[in-house]
């Protein structure tokens, strides 16, 4: 019987048989593979689970269509990722099967998959291409060789991505099970093709699972809000694992840590994603290995100069005001480093630390913790927010005082009537008495944006209280230069004004 209610199997493994062929040891790799991750997910939940893994020989139609429902009343899709499994119409076939019941049923993040080789990016399929992908091969790093990883070859390594593996699909079995369980699984009909009319490489015949016994509807246990949520950036080969290590850490610390698969590898579509999974982040990690990233020519920013990965990453994480840690082993030598590894200047910047991983992780967790802790006081009501703005974005001005007053929050803008001396006592008072303070960036100068801060910092030592909220809004036109400034955090709203986007800056300032 399945650990999860209301399927058949907890785990269907898809692989392409040539894959599990015996290597020169006369191993097999995926029945090896299987037998270790079930007795790893044995050892960590503490009961038997039921795995989908298909040894026999199918020749008729009906079999080959009992495979596909098989794939179908699976909790979770494991597929065996390799360069023989993109090019078999088969296993695409499963994953297919799968893919299409698994959207209908509403339960996102059902399909896990692993890598025994590399395989390229544009030969995976749709259901694949974003996902996160465990690697179980390593590279000769003198010959670029890439090899499956074994109990034989690298025994440590190869067991730990196994437990790294378990441990995630540990939390995914917790996330199904906060679910509602399926009253009946989809028996959706696949029509004949070509490829299940292939004969499928023999397997040794598999005993047949009893029907699964479907429980009643529970009421699902209310899925916990995460600690923080930490962008943990893309990095190079050679610090994968280290990487692996302090997601698992932030995972059991009940941190969300995205991306939960792989960004896509045009640069285009890499920065739209970094920057979607920036809106969202609390905290910017970034880990630094001796290899330069790779630098797509389409990776720009604002129409600048092309950008490799790493430099895209911590440049969108300080665009968006994300506070930024950062990470290089102190056996690495920026002296012994190549000239032309571009991202060498990330390594000597002012947030990276030279420690143990360990000791970084923990660095880690405290600046979370602060993060959970510190929830940043609004003003109350009776209070007010001060938008200062020059002549020139009086209009923004406007309608941002407009949308404030409209949901009861009190906002005043500075005058531009008066004598000189009126106008500056009016603006001092302002900056003086009011309880958030929104700076507007759009068609004024840097130069104006600059001196205002300075204005403020002047005045600060005069107040009662510290500033609850305290923004700079980038306005239109698009392209203008960084402020430079720290204290303030940032509000973009250089594509415009929508109501969109006036309701969600209001929520940001409500008092």
């Amino acid at each position: 019987m399945a650990y999860l209610a209301g399927f058949t199997y907890d785990i269907f493994i898809s692989y392409a048989s040539v894959d599990n062929e015996p290597d020169a040891q006369e191993v097999r790799w995926v029945s090896r593979f299987r037998a270790d991750l079930e007795t790893a997910l044995r050892r960590r939940l503490g009961k038997d689970i039921a795995i989908f893994f298909d040894q026999a020989s199918l020749h008729a139609y009906d079999e080959l269509e009992q495979m596909l429902k098989n794939a179908r009343s699976s909790a979770i899709f494991l597929a065996v990722c390799s360069p023989s499994y993109v090019a078999r119409e088969w296993t695409l076939e499963e994953l297919k099967a799968f893919h299409t019941v698994s959207k209908s049923s509403g339960i996102p993040n059902r399909i896990v998959t692993i890598e025994v080789l590399p395989v390229e990016a544009s030969s995976l399929p749709d259901e694949l291409e974003n996902l996160k992908r465990t690697r179980f091969y390593t590279s000769d790093k003198e010959t670029g060789t890439d090899f499956a990883l074994t109990p034989a070859s690298q025994p440590l390594l190869y067991n730990e991505r196994l437990q790294q593996l378990a441990h995630q699909l540990v939390l995914l079995f917790r996330e199904l099970q906060n679910r509602p369980a399926p009253q009946t699984v989809a028996e959706q009909p696949v029509p004949r093709t070509e490829a299940a009319a292939e004969t499928k490489p023999a397997r040794p015949a598999a005993a047949p699972e009893p029907a699964p016994t479907v429980p009643p509807p529970t009421t699902p246990a209310e899925p916990k809000e995460p600690v923080a949520s930490v962008l943990l950036a893309q990095v190079t080969d050679d610090v994968y694992d280290e990487r692996q290590k302090v997601a698992s850490y932030l995972e059991d610390y009940g941190v969300k840590v995205v991306p939960v698969g792989e960004y896509p590898s045009s640069g285009a579509a890499f920065a739209t994603a970094v920057d979607a999974d920036l809106d969202h982040a609390d905290l910017f990690v970034q880990l630094f290995g001796r290899v330069r990233s790779f630098k797509p020519e389409d990776l720009r920013s604002e129409g600048g100069p092309s950008k490799s990965y790493a430099q895209f990453q911590y440049d969108a994480a300080r665009r968006h005001n994300v506070p930024v840690l950062q990470w290089r082993h102190p056996e690495i030598r920026l002296d012994q480093m190549p000239a032309i590894n571009w991202d060498r200047q990330l390594l000597e910047g002012p947030d990276v630390r030279v420690m143990g991983l360990q000791d970084f992780m923990k660095e880690i967790r405290t600046a979370v913790g602060r993060l959970a802790k510190k929830e940043e006081p609004k003003p109350a009501r009776g209070d007010f927010i001060f938008i200062n703005a020059d002549s020139s974005d009086q209009d923004l001005a406007q309608k941002l005082l407009k949308a404030l007053n409209d949901n009861d929050c009190y906002a005043v803008v500075p005058m531009h009537d008066g004598s000189a001396k009126e106008i500056e006592e009016d603006l001092e008072a302002n900056l003086i008495d009011c309880r958030g303070l929104l700076l507007v960036y759009g068609k004024a100068s840097l130069a104006w944006v600059r001196a205002q801060i300075r204005r403020f910092i002047k005045v600060e030592n005069r107040r009662q209280e510290p500033l609850r909220v305290k923004r700079i809004l980038r306005g239109p036109p698009l392209a203008k230069p960084d402020v430079g400034v720290s204290g303030f955090q940032m509000i973009d709203l250089q594509e415009g004004t929508t109501a969109e986007r006036m309701e969600k800056i209001v929520k940001e300032l409500r008092m």
